[in-house]
């Protein structure tokens, strides 16, 4: 399960070598996965100044009806305690909802405090390079890379 959960939140990101002056953008990424019988639809958006992430975003919403309610309880019982987790950490905002076969979790990351790195140690966020400043190309060609998908907009 934890593999799961870690996979829900997996994001690849390179150091970024530009300066923080730039224009500022939003960029969305989706993926959609069967895990199981539970369908999963990760969002990610990206909001950047120039190549430097200042916020990520990322939205998942599990769809549990194909699964028995005692499979629904445990999920939800295993995702609460990493909804709990996340808002630990400082610059961290998450938020869960449950529904009828539903399961949906918000995570608010600011991307120019502490709270990558924290994230990373805790095995919540996958990062490649340092953790001192997100590159939205290297975040966004490692999604790319995990199978997620550009919402061009």
């Amino acid at each position: 399960m934890k593999k799961i959960i870690t996979s829900l939140v997996i994001l690849a990101a390179a150091v970024s070598l530009t300066a923080c002056g730039g224009k500022e953008q939003s960029v969305t990424y989706t993926m959609e996965s069967d895990l199981n019988g539970v369908i999963m639809t990760d969002t990610m958006v990206l909001d950047a100044k120039g190549d430097r992430v200042q916020q990520m975003t990322e939205i998942v919403e599990l769809d549990m009806a194909e699964v028995d309610t005692t499979t629904q309880s445990l999920l939800v019982e295993q995702y609460d305690a990493i909804v709990e987790t996340y808002n630990s950490v400082e610059g961290v905002e998450c938020t869960s909802e449950t529904g009828e076969g539903t399961y949906s979790i918000t995570i608010v990351i600011d991307a120019t405090g502490d709270a990558i790195s924290e994230l990373a140690s805790l095995g919540l966020l996958q990062v490649e390079g340092g953790t001192d400043g997100i590159s939205l190309e290297g975040t966004g060609e490692a999604l790319t890379q995990s199978g997620y998908t550009l919402v061009e907009e």
